[in-house]
């Protein structure tokens, strides 16, 4: 039995990639201004669901801020959102992967290139697309640099 053919998520340059994360941070802290959480004391935080990335708003920043060709605009689309979940989900890589000397969540290069280079797993589950980084795959590439 032959196995599924995944699409093949293109590297990118670490520049560009580092680019569309600072617009991507820019987007989520914009979203999260826009939908502020319930307050009161009745308010819980599970109550408060998380707003949704529109997808086609972030392609689209992407495209005219960075010119980006179609392509290279779904990369770095599944790129960033690929490497912010696998952020979400492991604290000690998001210490590893943090610019100390860089305020406001900003990445160091060394994470950047790793996310600009190493290989994306596209995943269907429930008809949802998700790219996802190796998390292994990405420790192992910060602690070779």
């Amino acid at each position: 039995m032959e196995s599924p053919i995944r699409p093949h998520i293109p590297p990118v340059e670490p520049e560009l990639l580092n680019s569309a994360a600072f617009l991507f941070r820019e987007y989520l802290a914009q979203l999260a201004a826009d939908n502020p959480p319930s307050s009161g004391e009745d308010a819980d935080e599970e109550d408060d669901p998380q707003p949704e990335v529109d997808t086609k708003a972030v392609l689209d920043l992407f495209a005219d801020e960075l010119g980006t060709t179609v392509q290279t605009t779904l990369a770095l689309f599944m790129r960033v959102t690929a490497l912010y979940r696998m952020l979400a989900q492991s604290p000690s890589l998001t210490d590893m992967s943090l610019d100390p000397d860089q305020p406001g969540g900003a990445l160091n290069d060394n994470a950047m290139i790793a996310a600009a280079r190493l290989d994306v797993t596209v995943n269907t589950k429930a008809g949802d697309r998700t790219a996802d980084f190796d998390a292994r795959e990405f420790r192992e590439a910060l602690e070779d640099f």
